[in-house]
């Protein structure tokens, strides 16, 4: 049987999207799915459109592999997903993708710099833990899926002297809002600043709603915020930080709860969250408003040597 792993394409587009939504390989991409769910993710500024590779066997599409470069400081950090549909799995495939699409990365990256790739599936997922093991790679992290059960929340109850706005598309209050996240997120794992264009990015998109970004103001500064995002099969509180300045007060409870209202209201799929499993403090706020681990999603990692 002969295998090719080649370059994605345009004329590959819908090859993608019918093994996306193949039913042993839909559940590790969820954000891929929907009528225009490929689109989105593919307008992605950091997932690496050269790097994507599609694998075919005897001419027939059995496989993909994906990647998401993120400079940082002297690295080049990637996120590399790979999958193979479920008849195919015992053939080497997985594994040739891997190495192809990580070959790519490493040739993107600029020379003299290391690159540290990351890979991910959620579990149970056997064939993707025996990859990363035949790869090199070691386990780095668990993160979790979180769902409440559809069903009232308590009001928010915003601090004193705390305001909120939804977002008016300004370019003042998107340096706001990227302010804030790199003051909340910077000690969090793998950690990469953001800028003002990967927000720009972001509010430009098809599927950003305006009014499911909230962002929460305490003595003329931003202190918190919560975007919301709306996949095919869940709704997702996407992102929600707080101002190292502005915890202990309550906010990200309150902020919690606004978009925990902003899904009942919008959508009827499950309520959900992704969270970094050591993240103790988000773990415990969360179970308290009534969401619980449904998947666990981990994390392998290697790092590569600089090319000259």
């Amino acid at each position: 049987m002969a295998l090719e792993i080649l370059p994605f394409s345009d004329t590959r587009h819908e090859v993608l999207r019918a093994l996306l939504h193949d039913p042993s390989i839909a559940p590790q991409f969820d954000k891929f799915l929907g009528p225009d769910g490929l689109e989105h993710k593919l307008s992605d500024r950091k997932l690496a459109r050269d790097c994507l590779r599609i694998a075919l066997l005897d001419g027939v599409p059995v496989g993909f592999g994906v990647a998401w470069m993120l400079p940082q400081p002297g690295t080049t950090w990637t996120m590399t997903r790979v999958a193979v549909l479920e008849a195919h799995r015992h053939a080497g495939i997985g594994r040739a993708l891997a190495e192809a699409v990580i070959e790519a990365v490493r040739a993107s990256a600029p020379a003299g710099v290391p690159v540290d790739v990351a890979g991910a599936a959620w579990l149970p997922q056997p064939h993707a833990a025996a990859l990363a093991e035949s790869l090199g790679f070691s386990h780095e992290r668990y993160f979790w899926l979180m769902e409440r059960p559809r069903g009232p929340i308590a009001a928010p109850e915003w601090p004193a002297g705390v305001t909120m706005r939804t977002f008016d598309g300004t370019d003042r209050m998107l340096e706001e809002w990227n302010a804030v996240y790199n003051d909340s997120f910077a000690q969090h794992f793998r950690f990469m600043p953001a800028t003002v264009e990967d927000g720009r990015h972001i509010t430009s998109s098809p599927h950003f709603r305006a009014d499911g970004l909230m962002l929460a103001y305490k003595d003329g500064a931003c202190a918190g915020f919560c975007r919301i995002e709306l996949h095919e099969t869940r709704g997702e509180i996407g992102v929600l930080g707080t101002a190292h300045a502005a915890r202990g007060i309550g906010l990200g409870r309150a902020l919690l709860r606004w978009g925990v209202q902003w899904l009942e209201r919008e959508t009827t799929t499950p309520v959900t969250l992704l969270v970094d499993g050591e993240n103790e403090n988000a773990l415990k706020l969360y179970r308290s408003e009534g969401f619980e681990v449904t998947r666990t999603r981990q994390i392998w990692g290697r790092k590569y040597e600089a090319r000259a």
